[in-house]
């Protein structure tokens, strides 16, 4: 039963929208009952929401069918360009992040604190989001997730309320499953000329620790430091970087910390619940247009 209700995780970014513009639809809506203001104002409340829910339904549909089109790749044999890919989430070696509450390793967090005074009023509130990237890997292979411009939709939820404060800690930590469509690249491997130099000049160091080299012989000792350097390369050379990020164009980027089927649910009830109310917006429009016009 509790999967059913899953979607209610997305609520706040499936609803931000709608809610700012019913919002200001009712203080448009107040001024026209207040004051004595253009009928046409009447409608505005109503086709602002319509136009959110409007915004809300298409922006569901059109990711839901993206996760029914593509089909699900390895990373180590995806193709280039737009992919849907499944895996674990990670953290990158002595880059952590921990999530504020929980203080556990996480590949990203979403943090919302509201604090309030005596009165109940709202004193102040902070919100705090990883912009960070973290890594995924599949039994295939490793890939850098870059959630800038992500729909993401997280693994876990934590909250907590009392008199004087309100939070909402969202993330996906370390070894979730999660599910991600963007755009996935891979670069080519490749070592830089400072690179190459940065490690001839460590094995110098190490050589002129261990003896005394004349000036003749330098030009010599560089030559072969950096043949030495070269030939390490060539014996194990950098591996390919996959990363998957925001498409150029704009097609969903979505990361999910729910498996494929349970997301699918979840944007199949978002898409008809921003559709009922879509269709709830075009009756109250036309009642109201009829009802005033």
């Amino acid at each position: 039963m509790k999967r059913w209700f899953s979607f209610l995780r997305m609520t706040y970014a499936e609803m931000i929208v709608p809610v700012v513009v019913a919002l200001a639809s009712l203080s448009v809506l107040l001024l026209f009952l207040l004051e004595k203001s253009p009928r046409w104002l009447l409608l505005a409340p109503v086709a602002g929401f319509l136009g959110a829910n409007f915004w809300g339904w298409t922006t569901s549909f059109r990711r839901l069918r993206a996760l029914e089109d593509l089909p699900l790749s390895r990373i180590a044999s995806c193709p280039q360009g737009y992919a849907r890919l499944e895996g674990e989430a990670g953290v990158f070696p002595g880059k952590p992040i921990y999530a504020p509450v929980s203080r556990a390793p996480c590949a990203w967090y979403h943090y919302t604190v509201v604090t309030f005074d005596s009165n109940g009023e709202v004193k102040d509130r902070t919100v705090d989001e990883s912009i960070w990237s973290f890594s995924m890997r599949d039994a295939s292979g490793e890939c850098i997730v870059d959630p800038a411009g992500a729909q993401i939709i997280p693994a876990r939820v934590d909250e907590y309320r009392d008199k004087f404060q309100h939070w909402v800690e969202r993330s996906i930590l370390a070894g979730d499953p999660i599910s991600v469509i963007g755009n996935f690249a891979t670069a080519a491997p490749d070592v830089g000329e400072e690179e190459i130099k940065f490690r001839v000049g460590e094995l110098l160091t190490q050589w002129k620790r261990e003896r005394t080299f004349s000036e003749a012989e330098w030009d010599g000792v560089r030559a072969q430091a950096h043949a030495q350097v070269m030939a390490e390369i060539a014996q194990e050379p950098p591996l390919a970087q996959n990363r998957i990020e925001k498409p150029a164009d704009d097609r969903p980027f979505v990361v999910s910390g729910e498996p494929a089927d349970q997301l699918e649910r979840d944007l199949t009830i978002w898409a008809a619940i921003h559709a009922f109310l879509f269709v709830g917006g075009v009756a109250t429009l036309a009642w109201l247009y009829f009802r005033y016009f």
